[in-house]
């Protein structure tokens, strides 16, 4: 059921395009294990859970290097691990110690100089925060 719910999330994404077509909007992402192309489109709504801790991980930046960071942690209902999210979640002030319920939303930023589509995703509401004892 859950790799059907995730090939229906994929077919969908991959079917909805974006309308820029000169800039690259596909990105690759693992999904049970298996790498897969999805293209960057705008979601209205989906929820996100947040871990209480971040994770140590490689940012890339402006000048095309990679520097070691923190990023926040996130999967969604149906997912049992974790993912990094390398950015932030625009309107949302995260606290560590604190596991999240978000519903967010995706929106697509073109970025002209690389040429790609890029992810960007925008608080809609928190739905829970708990305290947890790290």
């Amino acid at each position: 059921m859950k790799k059907f719910a995730i090939a229906s999330l994929l077919a969908s994404l991959a079917l909805a395009g974006c309308s820029t077509t000169q800039l690259d909007n596909e990105r690759q992402l693992v999904v049970d294990g298996e790498p897969t192309v999805v293209k960057v489109v705008n979601i209205p709504s989906f929820k996100v859970e947040i871990a209480p801790r971040k994770a140590v991980c490689e940012v890339p930046t402006t000048e095309g290097n990679v520097v070691e960071s923190e990023c926040l942690q996130y999967r969604q209902p149906f997912q049992k691990n974790f993912n990094t999210l390398h950015g932030n979640i625009q309107g949302f002030n995260y606290e560590p110690g604190h596991r999240y319920v978000l519903d967010v939303r995706q929106e697509t930023v073109a970025d002209e100089a690389s040429g790609q589509v890029k992810p960007v995703w925008i608080l809609n509401e928190e739905v829970s925060k708990v305290a947890e004892v790290l």
